[in-house]
This record gives C-alpha cells, sequence and structure tokens, in this order.
C-alpha cells in the first residue's frame, strides 16, 4: 500500500488498512518505513501515531501519550520492547485511564498527571494482583531505584506501593501503606518489607512485615508501627495473638532517661538503658500507668511480671516492686533511691515549691512507726541529689491519712503532707541556720485549746496538754535537747487550727512518739547543721506521698 509517496508495506501496511488508511484515525503517513531495530522489527510514522512491527509481537498503533511514552523510554530499545496489543482506556477517578501492554511491561496515561511504565518484577506482581482494575488501581508515578539502595526499588499506585528488592517483591497498601509511606517506606527504620500484607487476623485485622518490624492494622485501635526491641519483647509475648492485643499508638521515645514506651490494647512495652525492655499489663500495669509510669517514682520496669498458681504477681522496677494480692489489689513498695529523682520528675504528690532541700520521712505502710529519712538538695540544673539519709521513727500509731488531722497528741498519729522549717529549739545553738530558740525552764508549746495553742510561750504552770520542753529537753533520754519545729498546722504554712494536732517536732531520742518524728542525736546535728529556713519537709506513707 502506498500513501502520498510512501510506502505502506507488509505487516504495517496491513494493519494500517485494518485501522481505516489515510482517511481513518491514523492518518497519512509522514516517513517511510524504518526497518532493522531492535530484533530484527520495524516502524512507520503516521500523522497521528507510529504502527510498530516484530515477528514476535505483530504489529501495533502507538499514539498519544503512550507513544510519547514509548520514545522517551528508549523506543524499541527500552525495557518495554515491542507492543503486544492495541491500546485500552478504563474509567477511573482520574478519569479515563489509557494503558498499554509490551513485551515486559505496560504504559499507562493518567490525565493530568502522566504517562508510566510498570514493568519487570514489579509488573508481574501488578498484574496478578489485577492491574489497573485491581485494589491498587493506576500508577502515579514511574519506578524509582536506589531507594534506600542499590538493588531497591518502589513504585506508588492509587491505593498503595509495591516494593522490588532483596526481600522479594511486595505490594503495600491501604492503611498500611499509607503508614509505611509516611514512615520513610524502605529508607525508614522499618527497612522493606519481607512479605505481603496478612489479613483476616483476629477482629478484622491486618499485618505485614519488614525488615526491622511490622505494621499493624485493627478496627478501632489504629495503625501503627512496631520495631526494634519493643517489637522483640512484643513478639516474644504472643505478639497481636498475645495478651497485648494490637498496638494502640505509635512508639515514643525522648521519655526519662532517653526511653521508650509504646501501648497496646492491654498493657504497654517500655524500653530503658539499663532496664532493658519489659511489658506491664492488667492490675500492676493499671497501677502503674494511673502513677506516670516511667515519670513515676518507680521509674521503668526491669523484669517481667511473675505470677504463682495462687494468682499472686510481682513485678520489680528501677526504683521499687509493685505486687498484686488476690482480694486485696496491688501493694506499692519503693526504695529511698525513688525519693530524689521523684521530685525532679514531678511524682511527689506533695508541693516541694523548688527549695533548696527537700527531706523525705517515709514509712512503707500505715501503722508502721519505722521512716527512712532521706535529704535531697536542688542542684543547678534543678534537678535533686541525696545528701544524706538515716533510719528514724514516727508516731507509735504511725502516720495519718493524707487531710487527716492528727488530733491531741496521745492519738499519737503523725501528720501527712509537705511542710516548711523555719525555726529550731534546744539548749544551744548548734550552727543551725534556722531561727534557734535557747529552751528555759519556762519554756511551753501549747496544747490546750486557747490562744497558745500550737505555739511556744513560757510559764512556769506545767498544765496538761501544754509541753513543757525544759523538760523534755533535761530528762535523761534528751528528746528535745535539740528539735525543728515542722510548720504542721501553723504559720507561714497554714492558720492555726484548734485541736488538728500540735507540737509536731523533729527531735532525738530515736523511738516511736507521739506524733513527731525522732533520729539519732547525731543524724540530728547533721539536719540542724545544713538545714535552711523554709527547706521542706515530706512526711508519710509512700503509697500516698509519690505517684
Amino acid at each position: 500500500m502506498a500513501e502520498a509517496g510512501f510506502a505502506v508495506p507488509g505487516a504495517i501496511g496491513a494493519e494500517y488498512k485494518r485501522l481505516g488508511g489515510a482517511p481513518g484515525a491514523v492518518g497519512p503517513a509522514t516517513a517511510g518505513q524504518e526497518c532493522g531495530l531492535t530484533g530484527g522489527g520495524c516502524l512507520q510514522t503516521f500523522a497521528n501515531g507510529t504502527i510498530v512491527w516484530s515477528a514476535g509481537t505483530g504489529a501495533h498503533l502507538l499514539a498519544g501519550a503512550i507513544e510519547t511514552g514509548w520514545l522517551k523510554y528508549g523506543g524499541s530499545k527500552s525495557y518495554l520492547g515491542y507492543p503486544l496489543a492495541a491500546a485500552g482506556c478504563v474509567g477511573t477517578a482520574a478519569g479515563s485511564v489509557c494503558h498499554q501492554k509490551f513485551q515486559r511491561g505496560s504504559l499507562y496515561n493518567v490525565p493530568g498527571t502522566g504517562t508510566y511504565p510498570v514493568w519487570g518484577g514489579m509488573n508481574a506482581t501488578y498484574e496478578s494482583l489485577g492491574g489497573i482494575k485491581g485494589y491498587l488501581g493506576y500508577p502515579k508515578e514511574a519506578e524509582k531505584c536506589g531507594e534506600p539502595a542499590a538493588g531497591h526499588c518502589i513504585q506508588h499506585f492509587q491505593r498503595g506501593l509495591i516494593y522490588y528488592g532483596p526481600g522479594g517483591t511486595w505490594q503495600i497498601w491501604g492503611a498500611v501503606g499509607a503508614a509505611y509511606d509516611n514512615l520513610g517506606g524502605p529508607g525508614s527504620y522499618l527497612g522493606y518489607p519481607t512479605a505481603a500484607e496478612q489479613c483476616g487476623l483476629p477482629g478484622g485485622a491486618c499485618r505485614q512485615t519488614f525488615q526491622r518490624g511490622a505494621v499493624y492494622f485493627a478496627p478501632g485501635a489504629g495503625t501503627f508501627p512496631v520495631w526494634g526491641a519493643i517489637n522483640a519483647k512484643y513478639e516474644a509475648h504472643g505478639g497481636s495473638r498475645g495478651y497485648l492485643g494490637y498496638p494502640t499508638g505509635a512508639e515514643k521515645c525522648g521519655l526519662r532517661g532517653g526511653g521508650c514506651s509504646q501501648s497496646f490494647q492491654r498493657g504497654n512495652v517500655y524500653y530503658a538503658a539499663g532496664a532493658g525492655t519489659q511489658a506491664v499489663w492488667g492490675g500492676v500495669g493499671q497501677f502503674y500507668s494511673a502513677r506516670k509510669a516511667q515519670n513515676g517514682a518507680l521509674g521503668y520496669p526491669t523484669t517481667a511480671e511473675a505470677c504463682n498458681g495462687s494468682g499472686y504477681c510481682s513485678q520489680s522496677f528501677q526504683y521499687g516492686v509493685l505486687q498484686w494480692i488476690p482480694g486485696t489489689g496491688v501493694r506499692y513498695r519503693i526504695n529511698t533511691a525513688a525519693y530524689c529523682p521523684a521530685i525532679s520528675t514531678g511524682a511527689v504528690k506533695y508541693r516541694t515549691a523548688d527549695a533548696s532541700r527537700v527531706t523525705f520521712a517515709i514509712a512503707d505502710e500505715y501503722g508502721s512507726t519505722r521512716i527512712n529519712f532521706i535529704t535531697c538538695v536542688r542542684q543547678a540544673d534543678g534537678s535533686y541529689a541525696k545528701e544524706w539519709g538515716a533510719l528514724g521513727h514516727a508516731g507509735e500509731s504511725g502516720f495519718a491519712g493524707p487531710g487527716a488531722a492528727t488530733g491531741p497528741t496521745w492519738q499519737k498519729y503523725s501528720p501527712t503532707g509537705s511542710f516548711t522549717v523555719t525555726e529550731a529549739f534546744g539548749l544551744g545553738n548548734p550552727g543551725t541556720k534556722l531561727a534557734y530558740r535557747q529552751l528555759n525552764a519556762y519554756s511551753r508549746w501549747g496544747g490546750r485549746l486557747n490562744g497558745n495553742y500550737n505555739k511556744y510561750f513560757e510559764s512556769s504552770a506545767d498544765v496538761f496538754p501544754d509541753e513543757n520542753m525544759w523538760y523534755f529537753a533535761t530528762r535523761p533520754s534528751h528528746d528535745y535537747r535539740q528539735g525543728v519545729v515542722i510548720n504542721y498546722n501553723r504559720p507561714p504554712d497554714a492558720p492555726i487550727t484548734m485541736n488538728a494536732g500540735f507540737a509536731i517536732f523533729l527531735h532525738g531520742n530515736n523511738l516511736p512518739t507521739w506524733g513527731c518524728i525522732s533520729l539519732n542525736d547525731g543524724d540530728l546535728l547533721q539536719y540542724l547543721r545544713t538545714a535552711n529556713p523554709g527547706d521542706r519537709f515530706v512526711m508519710g506513707v509512700a503509697y500516698d506521698i509519690f505517684n
């Protein structure tokens, strides 16, 4: 067949004739046939396209954006090779997307976006998933290789992406694909996929594994990655089929001490240098979370929860232990190393007011008279560090609960709370910076419900329940030889309330008291010589002092 001086012979001519020749959509020939192409092929250009032929594929028209794309990617010399069939179009949300198959892939023209090839192993996976009519939809870009390293390729589609590399060729789509993309794809910490998405998990969830972790989608829980040390512990506990269930949040790092945590449906997993990676769940986990978790006095978990056949469970933390006791609930134990860091992390329930020194007098439980006495000093960076510690005693009845008045001294309760210290007393100033009152034979502290209640005054009378301070200072046990006034139920901390409690001191004679805190004489002197006006004194049972 000849057209305007250009012959259109052979298989190309037959296809040209089938398409209507010059009057048809292809239009007249604009050049003669060009043969001797790759693999012995030929082509001929026309006003509205190019007909390309090879012995193995036959003759097919390339037109419009697909023709332009084929030439852009190298024509017959490209990886695509020769066309296998005529172009076809499919209606999509982006409009009519036209595509044409070639020897080693296909070209897709997406209106307003561009023309992209899908080829090789990527194309095999794409076609196996239904191609343009499958869930992935049309391509949104050409294949990109070399990310994050040579031998890795990705290509994005309407509803996901396909990865090709050392881990195989896998689609990543839907909620999991969106999360993976947001994290940085194969260049992220997750790395490349190692399997296809697995759905139909309990609760209608899906999961896909990657080099260094997995991404989970679960209705009602969300879509989150789990990776690194936390993922290793999660998998050790059975992963999504274990007690923890599905992740409900992304991993959070940069926590206290550089630690990390991640929340799951029924617990949390924590990682911290020096503490390891541990899960915290159940009743212990609920109590721990309510107590500010890693920012609380306990710090990070250091062991897994261990339970016996009776349902008794225990878990250790950096600064203490939580125990689950059936029928009782959680028992809370912290060690003295927790006290000073708890100020820095805001885990003390009572105000410390950035005092230069904060002293704790802490009992393990209600009814206990033995206390741990720890003094913490404020550092230049605002944190607190232990200065020294001792053992002492509280009232014979232990501590009253938070907000409970200690009442008359004969009830023998010590108060719970945070109080200032501003003044001291005794038989001679030992070198304290506190305002110091030297006692004499007339020194009294008011216990009767009158104007002297919970105040120092002097009188020759000795009427109970006023305290004869001289007697307590000079008797053989020398309780008040030196003492510090703890400003409970008195200024500057609070106005005096009648019958709410009086004469709460720090003094010597290290035995259970009628409400005061007692120490050995040497420890009492150390406190006096280091104290400053306005220092805080925090006292009570650990359970109600610390988060």
